[in-house]
Formats: C-alpha cells, structure tokens, sequence
C-alpha cells in the first residue's frame, strides 16, 4: 500500500528536510494551499513581506548569509511577475534559490492558440522566468512534482548554482502525491539537458558541452598542476577570488594563501572573505571604483594571478581589457564555461582556462601545498603599496563619507551580516566598511537591484539567527520601504542606515561629467526628492533618529547600542561622489584623484 500525501505538504517536507525552516513570500488566492502547509508543518514557517519583491530579496539574503538553498513563493500574475527581479538577482549572483508560484486550476486552460489570457491573474510565468533561472517548470500531473521537485533541487545547488522555479496550479497543489521521494539522484547529463535543452531547441546541452570543450581542460588534476607549475616560476603571485568560490573552497583558498603568504585579491561579492585588517587582504578589483591597491597590485605589479571563481568581467577589469595585467600570466578556474570565453590577454597568450569546480580545485591543491613556496617579500610589497595609497585616499576630502562608513561598521561590528544596496553608498561601503572575520557584507551584484538590502538584511538574519544591518541611499530605500512593516510586525532586530544626499549621487556624478550638469530626475527640484526617513520609521513604530553627517561620530555610537530595529539617517552634501574612480580611457590602477606623482612612481618601482 502506497504512502500518500497532499501535494504542498510534501513540497514544504521535502524543503524542510533539506534545511529550509523559513519561507518569504506573500498571500494569494493561488498559492494559498502551500502557505496553509507551511503553517501546519511544525517545523517551517512563513514570513510575508509587503511586495513579492521584498520576499524574493529576503531569499536572496538568506541564500547569501548561509551559503545554502532559500525559497520564496508568490501567487499567480502580478505577484509572480513581482518576484522576477529577486529571481534576476539570484540568477546573475549565483544563488540557489526556489521559487514557487500559484497559477489558476488546470482545467481552466482553454487550449485556444492566441488567446491572450486564459484566467483572471493568470499568467505565463514560466516563460518570462527561463531567461533568468537554471530551470522553471509548470506542473501538470500531481505525481510529477517528485520528479520534478527533485529535480529543480539538483539543478539549483550543483554546478554553477542559481534559482528555479515551479509554477502549482491551484488544482495541483490540493492534489496527492504517492511514495514521496526526498532524495532522488540524477546524472550530468540528465540535468545538463534539464538545465540547457530548453534554451535552444533541443540543442541546448550538446552546445553547453561545445563551451565546456573550448577551455583548456576539464580536469581537475590537470589545473591543480598548471597552478603547482606557476606558482614554482612566479616571484609575484597573487590569488583572485570571486563569488564562485563561496563556501568550503574560499576558506581552503584562503587557507592556502595564509601558509605561503600569497597575496588575496577578491571580487566585491567576495568582499567578506577575509577581515578588513588581515594581512592577506589587498582589497577588491575593480575597473571604476575598486581599491587603489587591489588594483594597482593586480593590474601593474603581480606576475600571476590564479583566479578562482572571478568573471573578470569589465565591471572587473576595465573596458580595455587586453591591456589588463598584461606582465602577468593568467590561470583561471571556472565552472561556467561561458565565463571563460571572456578572453583576457589577446589570443589568451599567458591564459590557462579550466572548466572545473574551484572548491574541486582547491581540495586538490591544499592536498599538494607541500609544492608551493613561501612569497613573504612579495606580501610585504603589497602591504606598503595598500598602505600608501590608502593613506593617500584618506587625505581626500570628497571621500568623507567613506570614514563615516569606516566608523559606523565599527558600531556595526556584532552583527552577522551587512546587507548593502545600490548606489554611491555601495562603493563606499565596500572601499571602506571594516568587516570582522565571518561577518558577511552582502551585496547585488550583476542585477545591482535598487532596493536590494533592507528585505536581504531580513533574510539574512533569518538565516544567521543574528542581528543584522543594511546600508541604503535615499533613492534605494524607498524602492522597499513598505518592508518597514515586515521589521516592526516581526521585531527584527536590523539596523538601517540610510544615507540621504536627497539625490541619485551615482546618476548625479554621470551628469556632472558627460551631460554639462544637467540634473534631470535626480536632485531635488528637477524630478527627484527624498523624504524625512526618520518621520516614515517612526510612523512605522520603529525608533529613528536623523543627524547630520559631520555628527556621526557623536550621536551615532549611542543610538545603535540599543536593542531592536532602529533607523539612523545621515544628511550629506547634495554633490556627494564616489573615489577613487577610473577615467574613461585610464589604466585602471591610475585613478582619479591621482596618485601624487612622486609616490605613485615609487610604487611602480618595488
């Protein structure tokens, strides 16, 4: 006799047991038998934001903090077509995330071709979400959500992870599923043709395999040895780190890099991996706005750079990127092959590609570190080279909001994650926030969605049982303000710093330098305002306090020691900018303001 179970009790189990206890979403008519089964399921539970796309950042926060699987869930039509930024943001940033959506009863499709809705709120979710999922899936037959649902949790946690989604009908979702299956195990090329088919008639994995092909070599032994055989000819290695290398192999990495002393450069998703004051680390890359040092060591200085799970992309290394670290070899580890098409040195002369798991690689190499010299000099240049020219930084007068971000991540220091969004504040709070060893900042990252943090904060704390904090612009906090609501309803204990220049500063630097300083929709008074933030959180119940930007250090300290959620928003200068930044055209370790002459040609010298 076979085990029977209602179908969205087995989905909350199924999730349950694979260590998902908290579900963001909101409430619909079509999605309303799965809430009900959270509710009942001892050991799940739900929390609703206050738009869909507030729940799906809150996954994507989750997702981050833990470096493990999150869900999010929406009912049909506008609020399935609310979650996609959240699925975007999981897409580009790698995050495995599931997403479900309600849809109308099956039986109310029409089968008429053309016809432009088949029922009220409905819509063809799962189309609109294939661009930006690994897979997404409507389930017709009760019986296949076993398969299916194993399936998408295969595909959204091996490889290079990302979202999925199943859309339920509401028919679906009341019906029964016989011999619950929680583990089911599908090969390569299984999910391959899962994952790729879909994407090109059919030929989708045959062409997944062509890209896989291009590279170097798939294997892991043999990149583990091209790395052993550079690191024995370089005097000046470096390890580049990205966001494809989060969990247990960034830590091995780093591990690595500590007992040889090997410089660490990272990505700015990457940021959290090592503390702000480890001897290690030599800041973010960035082509516009990364550190001076980080960019000066990888594109000038080092003679290797072994890059695991980094993109390289342009936002990276500049727009002239065959110009980049071109005195360098490159070896790069990836397990998007498409990623490793990026060519870097023109016709990859110096540039090793291999399309293997960096976490595969780094086990293998922490195994055969015996091989590996030790590069103190080496370190101890890229220590005085971050030195000078963040002593030059400091001295820079625009960049006064990088020391109020340097001081309050001193306030910040308990917390267990820091979700930042999109903005000047994202610069300066990656340039210059003073992270603690395992405290995550969180960031989105290829997506660089606007109202990002406070719903990722949320779903950080969920995921880390910690207090947690986000950091806003006033343009960025108001794309979510509404999830004010969710932090009183639920008391989280979050702290929001909004930073209101009452205007897009990025936007606001762009016009200033290309469109002869015409503001347009973005200062106040020429399309843009911003409002008291303290007086809306405080209108929420949430306790507030607004103080200007030369105040910080006196009226900060003390407001966020107290317990619960709390905002604080800080005034600045309406033409606040964001430095150091790359010219259009410059080498992108010689940005604006300029180095001084006398010791940017010292440095160049060591």
């Amino acid at each position: 006799m076979s085990d029977k179970m209602k179908l969205t009790d087995y989905v909350t189990e199924f999730l349950q047991k694979k260590g998902i206890h908290d579900f963001f979403g909101y409430q619909g008519t079509m999605i309303a038998h799965l809430v009900d089964s959270i509710e009942h399921n001892a050991n799940t539970k739900s929390h609703s934001s206050y738009n869909e796309q507030g729940a799906a950042f809150a996954a994507c926060g989750y997702a981050q903090a833990k470096d493990s699987c999150a869900c999010a869930y929406a009912t049909s039509g506008p609020g399935a077509v609310n979650l996609l930024s959240g699925v975007a943001d999981a897409y580009f940033d790698s995050l495995p995330v599931i997403f479900i959506t309600g849809q109308l009863n099956t039986y109310e499709y029409s089968g008429i071709d053309g016809l432009r809705q088949q029922g009220f709120q409905e819509i063809d979710i799962v189309s609109m979400a294939k661009p930006v999922t690994k897979y997404a899936v409507q389930i017709r037959e009760a019986q296949d959500i076993v398969r299916e649902l194993n399936l998408a949790w295969q595909i959204a946690n091996t490889g290079r992870k990302g979202p999925v989604l199943i859309d339920l009908p509401m028919n679906i979702q009341r019906g029964e599923v016989s011999d619950p299956v929680y583990d089911m195990k599908f090969s390569d090329e299984e999910t391959e043709a899962a994952v790729y088919n879909r994407k090109d008639g059919g030929n989708g994995a045959a062409f997944y395999r062509e890209a896989v092909d291009k590279a170097d070599s798939a294997d892991v032994a043999e990149a583990v040895e091209e790395i052993l055989c550079k690191l024995k000819e370089a005097k000046r290695p470096v390890f580049m780190i990205g966001h494809g290398a989060a969990g247990s192999g960034e830590k091995i990495l780093v591990d690595i890099a500590r007992k040889h002393q090997i410089p660490v450069i990272t990505s700015v998703l990457a940021r959290s991996v090592l503390a702000w004051d480890d001897p290690l680390n030599c800041g973010c890359i960035g082509g516009a706005y990364g550190h001076r040092y980080a960019n000066m060591i990888a594109n000038a200085k080092s003679d290797l750079l072994v890059c695991f799970g980094i993109s390289l992309c342009t936002r990276q290394i500049g727009t002239k990127v065959h110009e980049f670290a071109r005195g360098a070899q490159i070896v790069r580890v990836d397990i998007d092959p498409y990623n490793l098409q990026r060519e870097i040195h023109e016709g990859r002369e110096g540039e090793k590609c291999f399309c293997v798991s960096a976490e595969d690689v780094a086990e293998r190499l922490a195994a055969a570190e015996s091989r590996i010299s030790s590069y103190g000099d080496w370190l101890e240049v890229c220590r005085r080279i971050r030195r000078e020219l963040t002593q030059v930084d400091d001295e820079t007068p625009e960049r006064y909001p990088n020391r109020m971000i340097a001081y309050l991540s001193d306030q910040l220091g308990d917390t267990g994650a820091v979700a930042v969004d999109v903005g000047q504040h994202m610069v300066w709070s990656y340039q210059s926030f003073h992270n603690k060893q395992d405290q995550k900042i969180l960031f989105s990252g290829g997506h660089g969605a606007m109202g990002y943090a406070l719903p990722a904060a949320i779903g950080a704390h969920y995921a880390t049982g910690k207090p947690v904090a986000c950091i806003c612009g006033d343009g960025a906090f108001q794309m979510n303000i509404q999830e004010l609501q969710w932090v009183k309803r639920e008391n989280i204990p979050v702290k929001m710093v909004v930073m209101n220049n009452e205007a897009l500063g990025m936007i606001r630097h762009l016009q200033r330098d290309y469109f002869d300083c015409v503001y347009a929709d973005t200062s106040d008074g020429s399309g843009f305002s911003s409002c008291d933030f303290s007086d809306v959180a405080k209108a929420y119940g949430i306790r507030a306090k607004r103080i200007q930007g030369e105040d910080v250090e006196n009226a900060s300290g003390e407001f966020l020691e107290q317990n619960g959620p709390e905002l604080l928003e800080i005034m600045l200068e309406n033409g606040t900018y964001a430095y150091p930044k790359t010219c259009l055209g410059e080498p992108i370790h010689n940005q604006q303001p300029y180095i001084p002459k006398p010791i940017f040609d010292e440095l160049m010298e060591i």
